[in-house]
């Protein structure tokens, strides 16, 4: 008697429906038992995992961050200045230039923002190593930035009034960069204190079930199919009002098997097998969609999406009509790439002109999205609105990211010619009253 059908008579009143939820769950615990024998593999609160686990061996993860920077490629970094008024101005000839083509001899600044990024969204910080010039007229300016790999750096601590001593590599531990020649970014820690770590937080610690749970499932997927050369077994039925068993001899058997065999061969691949008796098959296990694992890494999916702020909608997830997509990509902007980017304009700022005399000087990077196609509608809706307002041409330039025309009509405010007023048609509103008296 099988395990269910037992089940069925032994538990009374237990309905056909939550039977068949206690298979699926009891099926799917024997597959984790059997595929990690009797352990959950929970990924560890450890950098180095969260890039090999999370991020190297996890589809999702790894289409996530992907997704982010291919998308944030879309906004063009520039160099701006503010001038004597306070305005912000794009700026086209100055030696700072030099970073946007490659930030050191090796690596180009977009490989660099793709680093950054990469440990951003998986460790949780990024470590920036500036050397500067230490004399002569360019003392304190920078020479080339390098990414420090953000899994293998020690912070050297210190007291409470200097918490950070310097920074070393665990695999070069007798090199130790200072903490000037180091820029240190990272996510808040709320449990710095009862874990005495200055390092910043991962998303991935909080979502390391969710990504456990999905390579997890990606190996139960693989076992299933390393081990389905025997999937069913097969069996003779009895003849109707038979009470004598029907048994193959093993004569029979082995003859059976080399016909199954010899059917199953590349030539004669989509045939039947056709025997004159009558057979029975009985299968063993079940297959990965009744065990629930294909809902289970859904849900998944859809809630790393939440961890990082992206609509599941990208990866295949929700309704997918065009308005949805159309949204869902602006959300992915507003939600999670623009503040990646403002996360990276702060460590190049600091990193090239903080301390420096490019900072007197006004001097700063940022991000210009005024070519992003997804953000187009939002800037469209904005002019029409500062139109509204009376806004002039050059103001509304340079809020939505443009530089500004030297021309004096471009400083005077944009009035419709369709919008009169009504004093102007020159009538008596009310035979007595003038329109003064209206809005008196």
């Amino acid at each position: 008697m099988g395990v269910f059908n037992f089940l069925k008579k032994a538990i009374p009143g237990v309905s056909s429906s939550s039977l068949s939820r206690a298979e699926r769950t009891v099926n799917q615990a024997l597959h984790e038992y059997w595929v990690h024998q009797g352990f959950a593999n929970i990924m560890p609160d450890d950098p180095e995992k969260y890039l090999t686990d999370g991020y190297s061996s996890n589809t999702t993860v790894y289409s996530i961050v992907t997704r982010v920077d291919n998308m944030r490629k879309q906004a063009k970094l520039k160099l701006y200045k503010k001038d004597k008024s306070g305005e912000k101005v794009e700026v086209d000839d100055h030696d700072l230039l030099r970073f946007l083509e490659k930030v050191n001899k090796h690596t180009s600044m977009d490989d660099f923002t793709t680093l950054n990024i990469i440990y951003m969204m998986t460790v949780g910080e990024s470590f920036t190593y500036k050397p500067r010039i230490t004399a002569g007229a360019n003392a304190g300016k920078v020479i080339e930035l390098h990414t420090l790999p953000s899994a293998d750096v020690e912070i050297v601590e210190g007291t409470i009034f200097q918490p950070v001593q310097g920074y070393k590599l665990e695999s070069m531990s007798n090199i130790v960069f200072s903490v000037e020649d180091v820029y240190h970014s990272k996510l808040v820690n709320p449990n710095w204190r009862s874990e005495r770590s200055l390092h910043g937080l991962s998303p991935l610690r909080a979502a390391a079930r969710t990504v456990s749970k999905l390579n997890q499932s990606e190996i139960t997927e693989l076992k299933q199919l390393e081990n389905q050369g025997a999937p069913f077994i097969l069996f003779r039925k009895n003849e109707v009002g038979s009470t004598v068993p029907q048994r193959l001899t093993d004569t029979q058997v082995y003859d059976l098997v080399k016909k199954i065999k010899s059917a199953s061969e590349q030539s004669s691949r989509g045939l039947p097998l056709v025997l004159k008796d009558e057979f029975g098959k009985l299968d063993l296990g079940q297959k990965i969609a009744d065990m629930e694992l294909l809902e289970s890494s859904a849900a998944g999916i859809i809630a790393l999406c939440s961890v990082y702020g992206l609509p599941p909608e990208l990866f295949g997830y929700g309704q997918k009509t065009y308005n949805n997509m159309a949204t869902a990509r602006k959300s992915a902007w507003t939600d999670c790439i623009m503040p990646t980017l403002d996360r990276h304009e702060t460590t190049l700022n600091n990193c090239t002109i903080a301390g420096t005399p490019y900072q007197s000087e006004g001097y700063f990077w940022g991000y210009d999205y005024s070519d992003v196609e997804e953000l187009q509608e939002g800037y469209q809706t904005q002019v029409d609105w500062m139109k509204k307002a009376y806004w002039t041409a050059n103001e509304i330039r340079e809020a939505t990211g443009k530089n500004r025309i030297d021309n004096p009509a471009m400083d005077e405010p944009m009035i419709a010619m369709g919008d009169t007023p009504l004093s102007d048609f020159g009538m008596d509103l009310d035979g007595e009253k003038s329109f003064d008296d209206y809005i008196k």
